[in-house]
């Protein structure tokens, strides 16, 4: 069993953090360019379109308050846009003989991107927070909470774009199989914070917050989301918290099919942005912030050490996990991270790790 150990310890290593979409990948960047011939055009296309998604990225990750005081200011170029891409799609092409559109997906290299930034001294979110469900309610003309496969509104939270932001949100779907009947019960129980219901919903989906948005039209071209953030817990509702409301247009040139689905994804945007901005407080790693402490590891298996083993080598804060002592049931460790430990401790809740001081120090254990 030592033996054992000591050849899972040899393999500790940093590895990138397991996302549930990836913060590093923009999606739906209109492209419109025009050229010489289609060639040109679409090459004008993608190079603007790629530095749009990263200044796009750049806020995703960092905050205002971080890029207004650099000094000089942070420019980003089509040249340095293009060095920081992993890969990129397009969708919905269409071409004349000197101009070309579509819709651009860029996914960056998340190493470049880090060392890009952390050459500029420009603090960032290194990972995602946990999931966060979302129950889409549609009010109807009679003002009364809506489910069911018709909801305009549940159709756009299925994009999996929403995934990609630092709180990714996970649609609630088990509403599409309802009956009218059932689904108008559980809009009701919904809207009005049924504790069983959410707490079951809450257990099925893996998380411990259930966001609860109520959209309904707003005039000719407008929609207005009201929003509730509800905190579950094992005994049920914690708390809930009122988000306020999300106003989303559509553009007045939004063709009559499309206008609806354009003004509730920019108010649910919204909603996602409120949530990133707020884990970007929490989050955001420093790197006048390294740390360096001593960390017992304590476990009563082997499975345990590569449970423990993995999430200490899947944060990204960590930046060296050195073996100092080993016994049977604990490891001395010599922990080098990036951030607070509190952060650090965040991080590691997320994937199932205790992180609290006891009377040897700091230690580590599977929740």
């Amino acid at each position: 069993m030592l033996r054992a150990i000591l050849i899972i310890l040899a393999g500790l290593v940093t590895a990138t953090a397991t996302m549930a979409g990836s913060p590093f990948e923009i999606t739906g960047v209109r492209i419109d360019a025009y050229g010489a011939n289609v060639t040109k055009a679409r090459e004008q296309a993608i190079r603007v379109g790629t530095l749009d998604a990263t200044y796009q990225l750049l806020d995703r990750l960092t905050l205002p308050s971080d890029r207004l005081a650099l000094d000089p200011p942070l420019i980003i170029t089509e040249d340095i846009a293009e060095q920081l891409v992993a890969g990129i799609e397009i969708a919905n092409e269409k071409r004349s003989r000197s101009r070309y559109l579509g819709d651009l997906s860029v996914t960056f290299d998340v190493q470049a991107v880090r060392n890009f930034l952390r050459a500029h001294n420009l603090p960032f979110v290194e990972s995602q927070a946990a999931s966060v469900l979302v129950v889409a309610l549609w009010q109807n003309a009679k003002g009364r909470p809506v489910l069911g496969t018709d909801n305009p509104f549940a159709k756009v939270l299925e994009r999996p774009g929403f995934q990609n932001h630092l709180v990714p949100l996970k649609f609630a779907k088990e509403n599409l199989v309802l009956d009218d009947e059932e689904a108008a019960l559980k809009a009701w129980r919904l809207a009005n914070f049924d504790t069983g219901l959410l707490s079951a919903m809450a257990t099925d989906a893996g998380v411990k917050e259930i966001i609860i948005a109520s959209a309904k039209r707003e005039g000719s071209n407008a929609v207005r989301i009201q929003a509730q953030r509800v905190q579950i817990s094992e005994t049920g509702i914690e708390s809930i918290v009122d988000m306020g409301s999300f106003e989303g247009m559509a553009p007045f040139s939004a063709r009559q099919s499309q206008w609806l689905a354009q003004a509730l994804f920019a108010a649910a945007d919204k909603i996602a942005q409120v949530l990133d901005t707020n884990w970007k407080h929490q989050a955001i790693v420093r790197d006048d912030m390294r740390q360096s402490v001593r960390l017992t590891a304590l476990y009563n298996s082997l499975p345990e050490w590569q449970r423990l083993r993995d999430a200490l080598g899947g944060v990204a804060l960590v930046d060296e996990a050195r073996l100092d002592a080993l016994s049977y049931d604990g490891a001395l460790l010599t922990l080098n991270y990036i951030g607070s430990e509190e952060q650090l401790a965040r991080r590691l809740a997320q994937k199932g790790i205790s992180l609290s001081h006891e009377d040897i120090g700091l230690v580590a254990r599977v929740q």
